[in-house]
């Protein structure tokens, strides 16, 4: 009778650290993407050394456990600008709200030297909206 009561004890231990380990074991993740960039919009007079801003327009996903997250930039010797817009979706929200997210980003850039710019927002699928600037 000793033993079976032993036995079960064992077992009730046993299942109890199974079940709160259990709970611990989901997988959490987070995952960033590309957004894709619907539009853009740029001032018509860009002056060198002169701090400007390109405001951003897109969607970014279907609920609140995606956000945007921060906006790449490099310039090449042929006076391209490439710039990715990225985003950020989070599985390990419990709950995410009912929200549509879109993204109204602004990045601000100042052009060193004045010329003709080739502006290339990439894109998901490897294309590019682009937009030619001309800096005074």
């Amino acid at each position: 009778m000793k033993k079976i009561k032993s036995l079960i004890s064992l077992l009730v231990i046993i299942t109890s650290c199974y079940l709160l380990i259990s709970c611990h074991t989901e997988s959490h993740t987070s995952y960033s993407f590309l957004i894709k960039v619907d539009s853009i919009h740029v001032p018509q007079n860009i002056t060198s050394k002169t701090p400007f801003e390109i405001d951003f327009f897109g969607f970014i996903g279907p609920d609140g456990c995606y956000s945007f997250q921060k906006f790449y930039q490099t310039m090449t010797s042929n006076n391209d600008i490439e710039v990715e817009a990225w985003g950020l979706y989070q599985t390990d929200s419990n709950v995410c709200l009912t929200v549509m997210v879109y993204l109204n980003g602004h990045l601000n850039m100042t052009i060193s030297a004045p010329g003709i710019y080739n502006l290339k927002i990439k894109q998901p699928d490897n294309n590019y909206l682009e937009k030619q600037l001309t800096v005074n």
